[in-house]
């Protein structure tokens, strides 16, 4: 299974070289109708001198989902940019975090009670959403473990390459991780530790802007590497929720995402 890393490069070949162009909101854009990425979860951060990655923001998003917050107060001092995304300059209608944490004792109860189970899923789409700058991209979100492992199946109605996947993924990996060290805390009906698996990020659109064409060429022509520090085993079965380590690691005066967890 490919690290985040190389899949991530191989998407933006693909989606390059076989996206039609349509223009969403008058936007000049090339897009694959109904692709997966596929990655492992141990490996979910890209790194890459092309995609300048902002890793504290990265840190503090997935910190901001795990918690279940929806206030842009707590996130904005991270972005520059995302509380344009906000309707009232308070709350984000979209926020992945309050329907997440609404429903993870479900996803991880309905993973103890049947190791074999494929209901542990939980939606992050708004029913019948008003006019709002924030139209939740993900609509749901599926776990199974299968061979020891978890897997996650993600299904997005839009998906930007370029800007979104990188944090759309280790959001996702974090998320992952938390249910696997939920589960690795209880009396478990396969063997332990479970361990992070595959994410199969599967998308109507799976897309680029034109306005990152050139971008993304400067990333094609360097070769994808695969990391060499997989997430720590730890961090997976530990007693300390994910969301916390992620607090810590957002003020950190090091950059722990960007550098792949090594000072």
């Amino acid at each position: 299974m490919l690290s985040l890393n190389e899949a991530w490069h191989h998407q933006l070949e693909y989606v390059k070289d076989f996206g039609r162009e349509v223009s969403p909101r008058g936007q000049p854009t090339l897009e694959v109708p109904s692709r997966t990425l596929a990655f492992d979860m141990n490996y979910p951060v890209v790194i890459h001198e092309g995609r300048k990655l902002g890793y504290k923001f990265m840190a503090a998003e997935a910190w901001w989902i795990l918690s279940g917050r929806d206030d842009v107060d707590s996130i904005a001092p991270y972005s520059k940019n995302i509380s344009n995304f906000s309707d009232d300059g308070h709350k984000f209608f979209g926020a992945y975090g309050p329907p997440i944490i609404d429903q993870l004792d479900y996803v991880v109860s309905t993973l103890e009670r049947d190791p074999d189970t494929r209901q542990s899923v939980l939606t992050t789409w708004r029913p019948n959403p008003p006019s709002t700058k924030d139209v939740p991209c993900t609509v749901a979100m599926d776990w199974m473990v299968r061979d020891g492992a978890i897997e996650m199946h993600v299904f997005m109605r839009s998906s930007d390459n370029w800007l979104g996947v990188p944090y759309d993924a280790f959001n996702f990996s974090m998320l992952s991780c938390e249910i696997v060290r939920q589960l690795n805390q209880r009396p478990l009906l396969w063997p332990r530790p479970l361990k992070l698996g595959a994410c199969y990020l599967t998308a109507a659109s799976s897309h680029l802007y034109r306005r990152d064409f050139e971008a993304v060429e400067e990333v094609l022509a360097v070769p994808a590497t695969r990391p060499t520090t997989p997430v720590p085993e730890m961090l997976c079965s530990g007693l300390v929720p994910i969301k916390d380590v992620l607090n810590v690691l957002k003020d950190s005066h090091k950059d722990y995402i960007g550098r792949w967890w090594n000072e």
